[in-house]
């Protein structure tokens, strides 16, 4: 197996081309436009693989236009802890994938990896997918294909024009991104006076959760990314979620000191992040690091809408065994499993369609949307 793996990895950095075949695949970055404030210079983006067919792993390779941008960390995806993966740099390229055993990825949207730059320049810069390639292996001959037709993609950086001197909390660039180069996700409360039916999200008419986004939005536990959509199928954050949980609360941002320095001062999210730790809700990745650009899961929000109910003191139903009927239990990570049961029992989270639990797959802003309301409807059924 890793003989197999490391002969793919080598075929992608030396641009050897394995037998093609039509294979339906976008990649897509979670942001294509990022604005660095003066005196920033952390640049972050997920990179998402969409499919319309099952495959086994994929490859990828990543360029910045000039060499001022450069590589700091690469994150995995939980969803691919569990399988073979592989990074290099090569050139300024990097390079990295996965690669399973099987065509066990079925059709549908994964986010892979975050992928973390620093730039200290003025000037525009680059970030483009420079090669990919999307694996499977033939069921009957075992013979692995690689399609490299997926068409690139390009992160654009800039900065601001504003004096060096001004205040990082100004209220962002123009185009809305954060001072670390993620745009914010927009989770103020809407204006009340507007009635509900004026609300009008173009990007979920055809959507699953339609009428949770809209109810969701009429309570004021989000709004749009903008002025006309919802962006229903991108990720969520861990900066995301605590803001949500600390405005869903009730709560004021706590002016706590935290230990974490990863955290942006003045951030939208940095109050949040103290009440945060401050009520137990949420912990660091590590003693000084937060994260909170990084995706969660759908077992990440389990534990941490369990925290919440116990720092607020909310009563727990009692805990069945009803969850482990979904074949995909055993994939729930043993921290989460007394979380995600409690959070099944209540009917905040339930299997998908395909009858499996997805722990570990990325939360959506659809999934938490739903996750919220219910947590409402929850909370108002036991008072």
């Amino acid at each position: 197996m890793k003989k197999i793996f490391n002969k793919i990895v080598l075929g992608l950095i030396s641009a050897c081309i394995f037998s093609t075949s039509s294979f339906a695949a976008t990649i897509t970055p979670s942001v294509t436009d990022i604005t660095l404030q003066p005196g920033k210079n952390n640049i972050s983006f997920d990179i998402i693989l969409e499919t319309e067919e099952a495959f086994a792993g994929a490859e990828f390779g990543i360029l910045p236009s000039q060499a001022d941008v450069t590589f700091e960390s690469l994150i995995f995806s939980d969803n691919l802890k569990n399988e073979p993966k592989v990074q290099t740099i090569k050139d300024g390229c990097l390079y990295f994938g996965f690669f399973g055993s099987s065509n066990k990825y079925k059709a549908g949207k994964y986010v892979v990896a975050t992928a973390n730059y620093k730039y200290s320049g003025t000037g525009a810069r680059t970030i483009s997918l420079k090669d990919s390639k999307v694996v499977t292996i033939d069921e009957n001959t075992k013979k692995t294909n690689g399609d490299t037709s997926t068409p690139s993609f390009t992160v654009t950086i800039k900065r601001t024009t504003g004096s060096s001197g001004g205040s990082s909390s100004g209220g962002g660039s123009s185009s809305g991104s954060s001072a670390g180069g993620i745009k914010p996700p927009n989770i103020t409360v809407p204006d009340v006076s507007k009635p509900l039916d004026s609300i009008k999200f173009t990007d979920i008419t055809e959507h699953w959760a339609k009428d949770y986004i809209n109810s969701a939005a009429e309570k004021g536990f989000f709004t749009g990314t903008s002025e006309t959509t919802f962006s229903p199928d991108n990720s969520v954050t861990r900066a995301m979620v605590v803001t949500v949980l600390g405005r869903f609360a009730k709560s004021s941002p706590s002016e706590a000191s935290i230990p974490f320095t990863d955290v942006i001062e003045n951030s939208y999210y940095e109050g949040y992040v103290a009440w945060g730790v401050e009520s137990g809700v949420v912990k660091g990745m590590s003693d000084t690091e937060f994260a909170p650009d990084i995706s969660i899961s759908r077992e990440q929000i389990a534990a941490m809408i369990i925290r919440y109910l116990n720092a607020e003191n909310i009563s727990l139903p009692p805990k069945t065994e009803t969850i482990q009927k979904h074949k995909d239990y055993s994939d729930i990570s043993k921290y989460a499993r007394e979380s995600m049961t409690l959070c099944y029992d209540m009917g905040l989270i339930t299997g998908h369609d395909t009858g499996l639990l997805a722990p570990q797959a990325t939360l959506t802003r659809a999934e938490f949307s739903v996750i919220m309301l219910r947590l409402h409807n929850y909370i108002s059924s036991i008072r």
